[in-house]
């Protein structure tokens, strides 16, 4: 079993150690067990053979059995014992947005209920509203994220199928078989949520080299295999209970720039693309650029083995692959105003941040020296400051306390500064949590919704607007609060809320956790056209989770975001004069 697997099956212990009713220091335990595991760099067997279980943070003697039999078994004692009792399919309820623990014991409990169907089936009688008081607001919702479940639970989120996708082409890059390997489709495009894998190679040998693949320990099942094509289910999840449709392709190197193209989509795009090259008397397609004789009768290659040579043969500079979309990126080439997109080295810091001071797993001086090894010029350190039951939220006095203990800690440091923040709570009525007497007090405050997701459009709006004109918010975070394949946004104006910011001084977040990705694509190049400024930050709970800040600048990528729209790309003093208390 591999890191991934072993901490998807510890967290499905935590569920139902949850859903029995166990204590929650037990089940928090397994919870910081599956993080930490998750972002392990070294190979959890490896980590067995040397017998140091137990020196991985957050690992005692108890999980440290538990991984034991994972590894030498498949299968844990813990597991199946909780499996007498509770249906493993409880696990996939919790899946569903609406649905806690405390809920799905109750169905379990009262109605037996194990599985979705059944549980729709519970709700459309209106037996919960009869006897138990849930309102027709309760079950519409629980419906919806139903819906929700079943339209998503066949695609897998970037961030998750990342380090599966990446070691494979790794692995595929370091072998002798292999000229050049590249992954496509939406993957390439860094789309938020992945249906499938397209792989394309090149190499001499191109019969060893399927051979190869298939051989390969990541490859759960064969299902087609010719000589220079295979179809094959990658591994992936606890047990391989799920995998991930994987196409490996091998082109002639005179085709690998047209393939890389073609299979990179979109399709509306590359429909464009090729309707230009009709108009240049070119065809296009997966194998190369051909020039059309004028009799039709003859084609005769004129490019195809660099992806650059498909759009210069229409007369356009390359495109990036993140905005790929047809939605006036050719225009935009046409006209010489492709925008310079952000990369990742322009990041300098990275402004929210969890601690172990509330429901993060890491020390503040751990984050600070993880973020010094990324080379990073700052932190913001934003822990929870919340009314509703985040693990050990910071209350006023708390707040104060830790302002002094960063105080101390940026002692010790060198060319590094942490800011003292919080990520407060933005009430119903779009008040915070925290008294202004306490904020004004703060280097930088993150304001966010954690709670009534279920407001009407305007009410919604309102919230946010009103947390906005408090002169202490420096950054809304997760700013329409979806939580990919789970929770749809918020009913709110976007546009409204991009003015408002606007007009405010605002900074709208771009929040780069996996099951986050938000604001989304369309909305950060709104907010780019407005001249809204962003910041691209992690949302991190542990120090490994600073690496999602790739995919919060693939996704800044697709909004077309550069460099001077994004506010931690600049040197720390100037950003300081940027924020509100600055």
């Amino acid at each position: 079993m591999d890191n991934l697997e072993v901490a998807k099956i510890l967290n499905q212990i935590a569920d139902l150690m949850e859903i029995k009713g166990e204590s929650k220091f037990k089940v928090g335990a397994y919870r910081r067990a599956t993080r930490t595991i998750e972002e392990l760099p070294e190979n959890i067997n490896d980590v067995y053979l040397k017998d140091k279980l137990e020196e991985i943070p957050g690992v005692g003697e108890s999980i440290a059995l538990d991984i034991k039999e994972l590894i030498t078994k498949g299968s844990c004692l813990r597991l199946s014992k909780l499996k007498e009792k509770i249906p493993g399919k409880l696990s996939e309820l919790m899946e569903i947005e609406g649905l806690g623990p405390k809920k799905v014991a109750f169905l379990f409990k009262k109605f037996h209920v194990t599985a979705i169907k059944q549980l729709e089936k519970l709700i459309k009688s209106h037996k919960l509203k009869e006897l138990f008081g849930w309102g027709p607001k309760s079950e519409q919702n629980i419906l919806e994220g139903i819906k929700l479940y079943r339209r998503f639970r066949e695609r897998f989120l970037l961030g998750k199928i990342y380090p599966y996708a990446q070691a494979l082409q790794e692995k595929l890059r370091k072998s002798p078989l292999v000229e050049k390997v590249e992954i496509c489709g939406s993957f390439r495009r860094r789309k938020e949520t992945i249906g499938d894998l397209d792989i394309l190679v090149t190499s001499k040998q191109p019969k060893r080299l399927v051979d190869f693949f298939v051989s390969l320990p990541e490859i759960q099942r064969v299902n087609a295999k010719g000589p220079t094509k295979v179809n094959v289910l990658l591994k992936y999840g606890a047990q391989h209970q799920s995998g991930v449709e994987t196409d490996l392709r091998v082109v002639r190197p005179e085709s690998f720039g047209a393939a890389l193209h073609y299979f990179t989509g979109s399709k509306t795009h590359n429909i464009e693309i090729r309707r230009r090259g009709i108009e240049k008397g070119l065809r296009i397609n997966e194998y190369g650029v051909f020039k059309v004789s004028p009799s039709k009768k003859r084609l005769t290659r004129v490019g195809g083995a660099k992806e650059e040579e498909i759009f210069k043969a229409v007369g356009l500079p390359w495109i990036p692959p993140e905005i790929r979309e047809n939605e006036g990126e050719i225009e935009a080439a046409l006209e010489n105003r492709l925008p310079k997109l952000i990369e990742k080295r322009d990041i300098k810091g990275d402004l929210h941040l969890h601690s172990d001071w509330s429901d993060g797993e890491d020390s503040i001086l751990d984050l600070a020296l993880s973020a010094q090894k990324r080379k990073y010029q700052y932190i913001a350190l934003t822990d929870h400051a919340s009314p509703i039951g985040i693990i050990n939220g910071l209350n006023a006095h708390r707040v104060l306390k830790q302002i002094l203990a960063i105080k101390e800690i940026n002692k010790k440091l060198r060319g590094f500064q942490i800011l003292t923040g919080t990520e407060v709570d933005i009430n119903k009525d779009g008040s915070l949590f925290l008294p202004d007497k306490i904020l004004e007090k703060l280097d930088i405050v993150v304001a966010g919704i954690h709670s009534s997701f279920h407001l009407s459009c305007d009410q919604m709006t309102k919230r946010i607007v009103k947390a906005m004109k408090n002169f202490h918010v420096d950054i809304i975070a997760h700013p329409t609060g979806r939580l990919i394949n789970k929770r749809e946004p918020y009913e709110i104006d976007e546009s409204a809320l991009i003015k408002e910011a606007k007009r405010t001084g605002t900074i709208l977040e771009i929040n780069a956790a996996p099951q986050r990705l938000d604001l989304t694509g369309p909305y950060i190049r709104l907010a780019k056209e407005y001249g809204v400024r962003m910041a691209i930050s992690t949302d991190a709970h542990s120090t490994n989770q600073l690496d999602y800040m790739v995919f919060g600048v693939d996704t800044a990528r697709r909004g077309w975001a550069e460099k001077n729209d994004i506010v931690n790309t600049l040197p720390f003093e100037e950003l300081k004069g940027l924020l509100k208390r600055g």
